[in-house]
C-alpha cells in the first residue's frame, strides 16, 4: 500500500509538471491493479505448475501467497494500453510519465522485502569483522533449513532498493532535462528505466541463497536479459525512427 501511495505520489508530481490530468492516472490505477494481480497470479501458477496440479482451487488462494513480479507488470502494463486504445492516449507518452513512480514503487516494495526478511541472500560467515560491512541478520525462524547457525546474510534485497532509487533519479533527472528539447522519442524513459530495472535484478539474483551455488543461469535471469536486452533495442528502434522523422520534417 506505502509503495502504490507513493507511487501515486510521484505520478501526481509528473502529471502536473506536464499539464496532464491526473484522473488519467487513478482510471489506469483501478484497471491495472486488478489486471496485474489476476497475471501476478497466473504467472507465479504457471511457474510452479506441480504445486497446483490437481488442486485448481487453490489457484484462487491468493491470501496463500504467490505472485510473480513479471506477470504483475505484464498485467499492468496491459491494462494501460488497452485504455490508451480505448481512450486514444499516447501509450509511450504516458508510460514516460509514470516511469518515476513505477520504479519508486519498486524500491519500495523490495525496502518491504528487506525489513520482512521474505528474501535471503547467501550467507556470511558468524565471525565477521567489525568493519562496517553491509550484513542481514535474519531471525532464527526465518533462517532456510540447513542454515540454522548462520546469522548474517547479504541483503539483496536492499542492494536492489538502493539501486533502484538510483535509476529513479536517474529516470527523473532525464525527463527534466528532455522536458523542453523533446530530443528522446516518446517512451525513452520507460525504456531505459526498463532495462536498468531488469540488469539490476539480473545482477542480484547471484547472492540470493536460492541461487547458490551458480553454475548456470536460471530461468528468472534469462527473463531479466532478455527484457533489458529488449528494453534496449526498442528505444534504439524508437530512437532512430524518431531522428529519421525530425531529419524529413526539415528539423533536424
Amino acid at each position: 500500500m506505502l509503495a502504490v501511495l507513493a507511487g501515486l505520489l510521484a505520478a501526481w508530481i509528473a502529471v502536473r509538471l506536464r499539464g496532464e490530468d491526473f484522473s488519467v492516472v487513478v482510471d489506469f490505477l483501478l484497471w491495472g491493479l486488478p489486471a496485474g494481480l489476476l497475471l501476478a497470479r497466473l504467472g507465479y501458477v504457471a511457474g510452479h505448475w506441480q504445486l497446483y496440479s490437481g488442486q485448481w482451487l487453490d489457484i484462487l488462494r491468493f491470501w496463500q501467497g504467490g505472485i510473480s513480479l513479471y506477470g504483475g507488470a505484464l498485467g499492468f502494463l496491459l491494462a494501460i494500453w488497452l485504455y490508451c486504445s480505448w481512450k486514444r492516449l499516447s501509450f509511450w507518452h504516458w508510460l514516460d510519465m509514470l516511469a518515476p513512480a513505477m520504479v519508486l514503487g519498486l524500491a519500495i516494495n523490495e525496502l518491504g522485502v528487506f525489513f520482512t526478511q521474505m528474501t535471503v541472500g547467501a550467507p556470511l560467515p558468524s565471525d565477521l569483522p567489525n568493519d562496517h560491512t553491509l550484513v542481514e541478520y535474519i531471525d532464527y525462524r526465518f533462517r532456510p533449513s540447513g542454515f540454522e547457525d548462520y546469522q548474517y546474510f547479504k541483503p539483496v534485497a536492499l542492494y536492489q532498493a538502493g539501486l533502484q532509487f538510483l535509476t529513479l533519479l536517474a529516470a527523473v533527472l532525464i525527463s527534466l532535462l528532455d522536458k523542453n528539447r523533446h530530443r528522446l522519442a516518446a517512451g525513452s524513459v520507460f525504456l531505459l528505466s526498463g532495462a536498468a530495472v531488469a540488469f539490476i535484478r539480473f545482477g542480484c539474483d547471484f547472492w540470493y541463497l536460492s541461487t547458490q551455488p551458480i553454475h548456470t543461469l536460471h530461468f528468472g535471469q534469462w527473463l531479466a536479459v532478455l527484457l533489458g536486452a529488449g528494453c534496449l533495442l526498442l528505444f534504439g528502434l524508437r530512437q532512430h525512427r524518431s531522428r529519421r522523422s525530425w531529419y524529413r520534417g526539415g528539423r533536424w
